[in-house]
């Protein structure tokens, strides 16, 4: 095939690669530099800007924690200034007042991790430690630092006046502290007491305190080292102990990362600055390079085309069916399954190609497939033809074809596939042949099931009268009992096998359409309580109770009388027989309020069935218990007969089961059979 559809890459030129243009080196390396240079004027900037935004940020930090200096300040002046604090914590001590007031309600309200009262003897009269009061065990084992006791005397000799609280750091053994110290004077002032007390405030000054204060300046990556770490990008503020000399070593540092935003808004658009970079050197290498990306893309396109091509061949040549196309009536193509048709090998081919397409088909068919291939140029859409083409040896294939047209195709292009019809008749014939043979055998046991139940009817009668003649004992005592009981054990199995003949004609006359019914008006709330009473006495020896509901009352139904009250009967029976002790049946008739149809619904609480199981119980002679296994007796004709029955009827019998929940059975009866209470018979 490949000699038949001109190879697309020999018909393009191949313009070689172009080579960069040399002019393009020194335009590309000035762009660089000029790129450079900015970056470098843009950096240096922004290191300048943020040289000054680090200066304003450290004085920033050192106000905020100068305000939080302040503020304790002032807490610790207006509670030590505070005449209810003298009367309470002077005068005449109250530990409760202290805690609810001062203790724990500043530990909740301002954060105070220690408060303290202390005498004149810097011993420590009263503590709450992180919102618990210290006993006077844990109270003696405070000791005031020398910090602190400089603290509390240098507030102790303020002069007369309002009370004035001394601030600073102190460290404690468990670390540093912002404490204040303020002398318990009343609130119109005065001198210090001898008998007076200090009250002292201390706030944790650790990592979590100090990102708090400085929370509003919004500082990343807070730390309080205990030794500063040189840095060039990291702001320092050395924290001193209160009352240390100006040489002494701070015992605390706080360190945050200095801001940059100038730097940073630069590293964030650097990405965007380097895609404009690499967008500038782009296009200049797109403008450069054009051409040779052109020819790069028509050879792929090229390439692409041809594996296209190729796959399309391999793709025809699997197909099952003929493909073959036409052009002007002959044949340019055709794959594998074509040349099958025709008893071709594949290197047959040439015996095909340039032929007429008429020439392949069988002379009779040839005006067919004209009018066939005339119509496949016309819109709408085309049907499969039965033709024969000519076969191998000069015989026919017969094939169904269709003519194909497209609007892609040029004028006098015709797609013709085919599809050997050898096997699908043959297929059909052999169906036919089984339709005939199953509809002989269907009515062969139909003949004989009607020939085998009247020859059985006469001779049962016959055991039937002279059983009950003998059970009776009509003609006389028959002398010892077991005759009588044996008597009435004939009557009752002739009996039964009589109602299975008759179960057996009915059946073949279902099966051959023959079923003829007598038809009177019947009251059906009767009829199912003679039923009921026909089935009694094996509900009461099983313990099944049976509820009848007839709605509307006196309705009565066009049916006869006699198949109806065996449907009835096989459908409550079923419902006792597979239903265990306590377990009640439900016999309900209703009026289908859209359609008027009459619905009798027998509904057992016995075993249920599956979906296979209910298929088997509507086939006759079937069992869904089968063997030895069987727990109940039964032909398998009782549901059968129930559905023929409400067939021939014009209704229908329909099952809804669920395994261990139970069965119900719908019987549907048309509305044009249904009377009321004032119709006659």
């Amino acid at each position: 095939m490949q000699d038949l559809l001109p190879d697309p890459l020999q018909s393009l030129p191949n313009n070689g690669e172009r080579a960069v243009p040399t002019a393009a080196v020194p335009v590309l390396m000035l762009l660089a530099i000029a790129i450079t240079a900015i970056a470098m004027i843009l950096f240096a900037a922004a290191r300048h800007f943020d040289s000054g935004e680090a200066e304003r940020t450290q004085q920033r930090v050192r106000r905020t924690l100068a305000a939080y200096d302040v503020a304790l300040s002032a807490t610790t002046r207006d509670y030590a200034g505070w005449d209810a604090a003298v009367t309470h914590m002077v005068d005449n001590f109250n530990e409760p007042w202290a805690d609810e007031n001062v203790g724990i309600y500043l530990n909740g309200a301002f954060r105070i991790a220690l408060s303290m009262v202390v005498d004149r003897q810097e011993r420590v009269v009263y503590a709450v430690r992180d919102g618990k009061r210290l006993s006077a065990e844990r109270r003696g084992e405070l000791h005031l630092p020398p910090a602190l006791g400089q603290m509390v005397a240098r507030t102790i000799a303020n002069p007369p006046g309002m009370t004035e609280a001394v601030t600073g750091l102190v460290r404690m053994p468990d670390g540093l502290y912002l404490a204040s110290a303020a002398d318990i004077r009343p609130a119109l002032g005065g001198s210090a007491r001898p008998d007076g007390l200090t009250l002292l405030f201390l706030q944790r000054v650790d990592r979590a305190a100090v990102a708090h204060a400085l929370e509003p300046l919004l500082l990343d990556n807070l730390d309080m080292p205990s030794r500063l770490v040189p840095g060039g990008a990291t702001g320092v503020l050395a924290l001193r102990e209160y009352g240390a000399p100006d040489d002494a070593p701070p015992v605390g540092w706080i360190s945050w990362r200095m801001p940059t935003p100038a730097q940073d808004f630069l590293h964030g658009i650097y990405w965007a600055l380097a895609l404009v970079i690499l967008v500038l050197f782009m296009l200049t290498g797109l403008m450069l390079l054009r051409g040779q990306r052109i020819v790069q893309r028509e050879r792929q396109t090229q390439q692409a085309l041809s594996r296209m091509l190729d796959h399309c061949h391999n793709l025809i040549d699997s197909l099952p069916d003929m493909v073959c196309l036409v052009r002007e009536g002959r044949v340019e193509l055709v794959n594998r399954a074509g040349l099958a048709l025709f008893g071709l090998m594949p290197g047959q081919r040439s015996q095909v190609l340039g032929r007429p397409f008429l020439d392949l088909v069988v002379p009779d068919d040839r005006l067919a497939f004209h009018r066939r291939a005339q119509s496949g140029t016309q819109p709408g859409r085309p049907d499969w033809a039965p033709l024969h083409l000519a076969g191998p040896g000069g015989g026919a294939v017969p094939v169904s074809l269709i003519v194909l047209s497209s609007p892609g195709m040029g004028a006098g292009e015709l797609t013709i596939v085919a599809r050997d019809r050898g096997e699908e008749m043959a297929s059909r014939e052999n169906l036919r042949a089984a339709e005939a043979r199953a509809a002989i055998a269907d009515r062969a046991k139909g003949q004989f099931l009607a020939n085998i139940s009247h020859e059985l009817r006469t001779p049962l009668n016959a055991i039937i009268g002279f059983s009950e003649i003998l059970r009776d004992e009509l003609l006389g005592t028959l002398g010892a009992p077991q005759y009588r009981e044996y008597a009435n054990d004939i009557h009752e199995g002739g009996l039964h096998l009589l109602r299975l003949v008759n179960d057996l004609l009915d059946i073949a006359r279902m099966d051959a359409g023959a079923l003829e019914l007598r038809e009177s008006w019947v009251e059906i709330g009767a009829l199912i309580e003679r039923c009921e009473r026909l089935v009694r006495e094996k509900a009461v020896e099983r313990g099944v109770p049976l509820r009848i509901d007839v709605s509307p009352p006196g309705i009565r139904i066009l049916s006869d009388e006699v198949r109806m009250k065996q449907m009835l009967v096989n459908l409550m029976g079923n419902a006792i027989r597979f239903s265990e002790s306590g377990q009640r049946i439900d016999v309900r008739v209703r009026l289908d309020a859209i359609t008027g149809d009459m619905l009798i619904e027998v509904a057992d609480q016995g075993i249920g069935m599956t979906v296979d199981a209910m298929r088997i119980a509507l086939e006759p002679f079937a069992q869904v218990e089968g063997g030895h296994n069987r727990r109940q007796p039964g032909a398998g004709l009782g549901l059968p007969l129930a559905r023929g029955y409400a067939e021939a009827h014009g209704g229908s019998l329909t099952m809804q089961s669920t395994p261990a929940v139970g069965t119900t059975v719908t019987v549907r009866l048309p509305a044009a059979r249904v009377g009321g209470t004032g119709m006659r018979a």
